[in-house]
Parts: structure tokens; sequence; C-alpha cells
């Protein structure tokens, strides 16, 4: 550093020595074209041209690279699927249609259109499970399909040549003589009198040559067998068996489950020192009450029932009472106006109780059970005056509301008949089998002259009274 720094100084003091010697005031320099010169100013300077070291790059394709990709820019269509777009589009640009192919799998654009299924667009072809079934076992065997778009096969077109387009599941007509000549051909084998055999008998069912050919099937099983002649113990045995049938089934039409009928008082008197009944309305109740309103507010609740109600009665014409039918197989009867307890329990079915129904003054009243029967009380004694069945479950009953029929019962039964009683003389008047399922209900309609019923079959029938039929 002290070499270097000593050759600076040096070099400095002999640029102001040269400057101070110099007689030259003119701050140009001189110049070679100069003609006063002097002999003693610096030599000559010739320029000499400017090179590089770079090597030499030909940027002609570049710029046309370069000038071709703006002019492309400038005229190619936007992408609708693109949301950036990293130049500026001309009006054209912007407002070009979409040109190309649709996608099935777009999301957007016209393609959307197309599509019906998530997976993209799918083509109908209808094509039942058989033909398919076919076709299937046709192609797996054959090599062969017939194609559902179109009329014509895929697969292997010479094998479909070759077996005439046949499939599995037919045979050609030629296959089809083969067979029924090995087929008669076997008969006469097994035919020992060496008889001809038709061939339509062969084919017939009803003939004796089919249950020859198919003795083996178990429907030919019962043919060969022949009924011989029963011996004294078998005849005994029938004979009994037949009458413990028909004894059987002569009960049940007759008559259903018997059990015994009771009834129980729950009140303090049957009658009151006037000697009413305690079924008498009070002297306060309306005969008659076409008032109804909305009920805002719990009055009272009856419980007595050990399990679930399915019918509730009030008495007619008052209702200071109410009737009600339980799955205990109990019918009780509750006060309504007064004290709100239990009066009356009437037991006399073996089983849940489905309908009840009062008379027109309310001194009896109906019920039917599941039981099979249907039982005629007396509501302030509680004694049983009839019973009457038909060996089926009754699921409705009512009583004619004239009060010059209200000895005609109808109930509507389990096995789709509606059965008419005259109760006087206990007999089956008549009998409605138009319905195909049980009977639910029965409306008289139309003053009392005609009814109507419902049934689990799904319809309404209308019924004229004391006539043959719907």
């Amino acid at each position: 550093m002290d070499l270097l720094r000593s050759y600076k100084d040096t070099d400095m003091e002999e640029d102001d020595t040269a400057a101070a010697a110099s007689p030259r005031t003119d701050p140009h320099p001189p110049t070679t074209s100069d003609p006063d010169s002097s002999p003693d100013s610096s030599p000559t300077r010739i320029p000499l041209p400017t090179k590089s070291a770079a090597p030499k790059v030909d940027d002609t394709m570049l710029s046309l690279t370069v000038a071709g990709k703006a002019n492309s820019l400038a005229q190619k269509p936007l992408d609708p699927t693109q949301h950036l777009v990293s130049f500026n589009p001309t009006y054209d640009q912007l407002w070009t249609p979409i040109v190309g192919p649709s996608h099935p799998y777009a999301k957007d654009g016209l393609a959307q259109g197309l599509r019906n299924h998530k997976l993209g667009f799918v083509e109908d072809a209808n094509i039942g499970s058989f033909v398919f079934d076919e076709q299937y076992n046709t192609f797996y065997k054959f090599g062969y399909a017939a194609d559902p778009s179109q009329n014509s096969y895929v697969g292997d077109v010479e094998g479909f040549t070759q077996n005439e387009g046949v499939s599995v599941y037919n045979i050609p007509q030629h296959e089809q003589k083969k067979r029924k000549l090995e087929k008669k051909k076997e008969m006469l084998e097994e035919n020992e009198g060496g008889d001809v055999v038709d061939g339509v008998e062969v084919e017939n069912p009803a003939t004796e040559t089919w249950l020859m050919k198919n003795r083996k099937s178990p429907w030919a099983g019962k043919k060969d067998w022949v009924q011989g002649e029963l011996t004294e113990e078998q005849k005994k045995y029938a004979e009994e068996h037949e009458k413990k049938k028909g004894e059987k089934e002569g009960g049940e039409k007759e008559k259903g489950e018997a059990f015994a009928d009771k009834s129980t008082f729950h009140g303090k008197e049957e009658k009151d020192y006037q000697g009413r009944s305690w079924i008498a309305p009070p002297k306060d109740a309306k005969a008659s009450n076409d008032h109804c309103y909305i009920p805002k507010r719990l009055v009272h609740t009856w419980s007595g029932h050990t399990k679930g109600v399915s019918a509730i009665r009030f008495f007619p014409k008052h209702g200071h009472l109410i009737l009600s039918a339980g799955m205990d197989s109990k019918v009780k009867i509750w006060d309504v106006f007064n004290s709100g307890k239990c009066m009356r329990t009437y037991m006399g079915h073996g089983k849940a109780v489905r309908d009840i129904w009062f008379s027109n003054d309310g001194s009896k009243f109906l019920s039917a059970g599941y039981d099979k029967n249907i039982k005629y009380w007396d509501t302030e004694t509680g004694q049983v005056i009839s019973t009457f069945s038909t060996g089926k479950i009754p699921y409705v009953v009512r009583l004619n509301p004239d009060e010059d029929k209200q000895n005609v019962l109808l109930a509507g039964m389990s096995d789709k008949k509606i059965v008419q009683w005259d109760m006087n003389t206990g007999q089956i008047t008549q009998e409605y089998d138009q319905h195909l399922g049980a009977v639910n209900t029965i409306t008289f309609v139309d003053n009392n002259r005609r009814f109507v019923t419902s049934s689990d079959d799904k319809s309404l029938r209308m019924g004229v009274w004391d006539s043959s039929g719907y």
C-alpha cells in the first residue's frame, strides 16, 4: 500500500511541473489538424473501432415470436371456464360464441343442458329382464349378442352367421324336429306292446300316454295309486271322524263361546223414594239439546276399565248416562250429571267387547264381543234378554231406528256378511254378502229406508231395507 501511495504522489508532482512549464494558455489542446502546433506537444491520437466480446445473436425469430403471441392474444377467444384473464380482450372476443365440441361432463356452458345424470349423459334404453338375460347368456356362449341401440349384432359376426342368429333360449326348427323324433323313438322302445304312439297324445297332459311318460313326476304318483276297499276298522274310524267334524262345525255355527251372565249394581238404591228407576233422567234434564259447543276444559274423567275402551254411547235423548264397552270383556254404565260414578257393570262376554248400541228409549242395549256372541241386555236390571251368534265375530251391531222395528237387529260380521235377525223369534231373516272384507260400520240414511256400510275391502255400499241385496 505504501508503494502504491508513493507512485501516486510521484505522478501528481509530474503533472504539476508540466502544467507550470507549458507556455500556452489556450484551454483547448492542439490537434493534428492545427498547423501551428508545437513539436513538443502530445502525439496524434487515432480513433479505433469498438468491438464486443459477446457472441452474435440473431433476434429475428424472437421478434417474430413476440409479435405472433401478441397477435394471437388479440384474436384468441375467451375460455368460458376461466376466471382470470391475463390480457385486455376486445369487444369481439368478449361476445364471441362458444365453439368446439360440447363436453357431457362440463359444469358450465351449453353442455350443461345435456346432463341427465350426476355422472354425465345417460342414454335411455328400454329392455326387459328376460331379453337382457337371453342376450347376456347368448354372448357368453356363442360370442355375439343383439345391440339394443340399433338393429344389429355385436361380437362374433362369423359365429352369428354360422348359428343363424340363434340364442340360448330358442332352438332352430330342425333341432326341434330332431328332438321330437328322438322322443318318439324312446316312447316306442318303452312301450312293451310295440303299439305306435301318437305324438299329440304324448304332448297332451290329459291323456294316459302323457301320464305313462311322466309317471315319475310328483303329479303322476297320485294317478298310479288305486284306492282299494277299506277295512272295517278304517270305515269305523272314518265314520267317527266325520261325526266329530260335523258336530264341531254345527256347534260353531249355532253359537259362540258360552259364558255366565251376571251384573253388579254400584249405586245406593235402584229406585228412589218416589219409585223412579235409577236410569230415569233428572227432572232438569232436557229431552233434546241441539246446541253444541267447542269444549274448553276437562270436566270429568271416568276410570274403571282395566283395559282399553272400544266404544261409548250416551243415553238416548237426555244423555244423563254413558255406556262404555271395554277390552276387559266388561260393559259399564256411568252417571254424567251428578256423581260421575259407575252405576252398573255388565259381565257376560268371555272376550273383549267390540261394539254397543242403545234402543230408542235406552231401556235395553246390545253388546257384541270377540267371543262371537251378540247379547241383548236390560239396562236397569242387568239381565240378558237374548243371545245371538253365527259362529263369526260381530264387528258392529245396530237396531232399526224406527219405533215399530225395534225388534230388528243388524250385525256386520267378520266373514263379510251383514246378518239381520228378528229378536222376537231369534231367527235370521236376511243376509247381505256383497262386501269382500269384514264389515265395520252400519249407518241408516234416507229416513231409515236405506243403510250404508263400510268394510275392510275399502268400499262403501248402500243397502235397501228388506230387499234382496245391494
